[in-house]
């Protein structure tokens, strides 16, 4: 018997969705199934017929899968090549931005890092964590340099400075944290993908000699955790855009309905093959259903289409849903300075300078910063703000200001840009406080960047840190 797939009831619907994500059992009642058999004109209905309908209709799920968007899918990359005190790396930005494309293709939510310092590493991961409480699917990319010591592995932001073994631990972000927010979230399942097992490049200073990252850690309930190679050795950078485990990845991620656990079997098996055996991937994974990262062929299609990624292609699996404008790749904060830091004086500036890169996909629409610490409220004169192309001591053509406003209960201030922001662009804000507080100690303000557009999405960008002195 045949029937339009358009015309399934809800209670089917209801019935299939778990499919998608077999974390439960499906359980088919007598009732139930006499209860479709009726909908869908199969007639009388015996209790022996359930298994044999229950097989139909699983067979009709699997040529017309659930699309992605019914799950919530989250997703954190950051990748790290251009290293301030180590080797710099040729690959891992690409890595990081392929990645971060294909699985907005592929219906997650993606915050995309690029040469990120560990502030930035480390908010990003509060913000993820916030998402992750949301439930659905989470995964964390890293790419760049990893390192183990005492057994914990740890990934490099491009600021660090690792001149003893002590210094990890307060330079570098420990895989354990990230760990611990996917516990914490308790979610669906989660992924943490590693392309971070290059040669530690501080080594020479040290007195350890341990190559690559630790033997893979115990992962939490319902997660998989992927190392480039094994325990104790060393990822290749490779000679083209991407890393042999990355381009492994891109390749078989797209592949329709194949389940994570043979995807990453399948990705060792290239890998392998591209090294001539020299490099082997690993997992660990406690996940206790299936997932796929393409449960469609549709999907398929459209990764396999995917722009360059020099061309930012934000896109929505839902078309009938307001499109949501993001940065491809993230203004970043450079500085914060003012002009006097002595308590209780007036009239100081405060200047914050932001990048915009040129790959950031659409332009600079809106700041706001958000004194987040401190032992008093800072007030500004609003009238005087103002905003120019440059940095402080460097200033350029002046850059108007639509609107200036401020929040006192939530301690905001909001600048929009008319025209807004172009890609490739450095500007500062200056604004001129009120007074200086009358406390000493340190003052942080909080950075987030709006894209142009009606209904976007804000990014973290840091944190600007003030320190202000009584008169000595």
């Amino acid at each position: 018997m045949l029937w339009p797939i358009k015309q399934l009831s809800l209670g089917t619907a209801a019935l299939l969705l778990p499919l998608t994500f077999s974390f439960a059992h499906i359980k088919i009642g007598n009732n139930i199934a006499m209860s479709n058999a009726k909908l869908f004109g199969f007639g009388s209905w015996q209790p022996t017929q359930t298994a044999q309908t229950a097989a139909s209709l699983l067979h009709i799920y699997a040529q017309n899968p659930l699309p992605a968007q019914h799950q919530r899918r989250s997703a954190l990359i950051i990748g790290n090549s251009n290293y301030q005190s180590a080797d710099k790396l040729p690959n891992p930005v690409n890595d990081a931005t392929d990645i971060a494309n294909s699985l907005r293709q592929l219906g997650f939510e993606v915050t995309l890092l690029k040469d990120a310092d560990l502030r930035q590493m480390e908010e990003a991961l509060d913000n993820f964590n916030r998402q992750l409480r949301r439930g659905g699917v989470g995964l964390f990319y890293f790419s760049g340099h990893g390192l183990q010591v005492d057994g914990e592995n740890y990934l490099i932001p491009i600021t660090a400075k690792l001149e003893r073994e002590q210094d990890v631990r307060y330079e570098a972000m420990a895989i354990g944290k990230v760990l611990n927010v996917m516990e914490d979230a308790d979610n669906d399942a989660n992924f943490i993908i590693l392309d971070a097992c290059r040669n530690n490049p501080f080594a020479r200073q040290w007195r350890s000699l341990q190559r690559g990252l630790a033997a893979p850690i115990q992962a939490v309930k319902g997660t998989l955790i992927a190392y480039a190679t094994a325990p104790g050795k060393v990822a290749f950078d490779g000679d083209g855009r991407n890393s042999p485990y990355t381009t492994a990845l891109l390749s078989q991620m797209k592949i329709p309905r194949l389940d994570v656990e043979q995807m990453f079997k399948q990705v060792r098996s290239e890998v392998l093959k591209t090294t001539n055996g020299k490099q082997t991937p690993w997992e660990s994974s406690s996940l206790v259903g299936s997932f796929a990262f393409n449960p469609t062929q549709d999907i398929a299609s459209s990764v396999a289409t995917t722009p360059s990624p020099q061309t930012p292609s934000p896109t929505s699996l839902q078309s009938t849903a307001p499109r949501t404008t993001y940065f491809v790749q993230q203004p970043r904060l450079v500085e914060t300075t003012t002009s006097y830091n002595q308590a209780k004086a007036l009239g100081a500036i405060y200047y914050f300078t932001i990048q915009v890169p040129e790959d950031a996909g659409t332009s600079l629409q809106q700041i706001t910063i958000n004194q987040r610490e401190g032992a008093e409220y800072i007030r500004f004169h609003l009238k005087d703000s103002v905003a120019f192309q440059g940095t402080r001591s460097h200033k350029g053509e002046k850059i108007e200001l639509k609107d200036v406003s401020s929040d006192k209960k939530n301690q905001t201030v909001s600048l929009t840009f008319d025209p807004p922001v172009s890609p490739g662009t450095k500007i500062t804000i200056a604004l001129k406080a009120v007074q200086n507080p009358q406390r000493n100690g340190v003052y942080l303000f909080g950075v987030t960047a709006f894209p142009m557009g009606d209904n976007t999405r804000g990014q973290f960008l840091g944190f600007g840190r003030l320190s202000f002195y009584q008169n000595i």
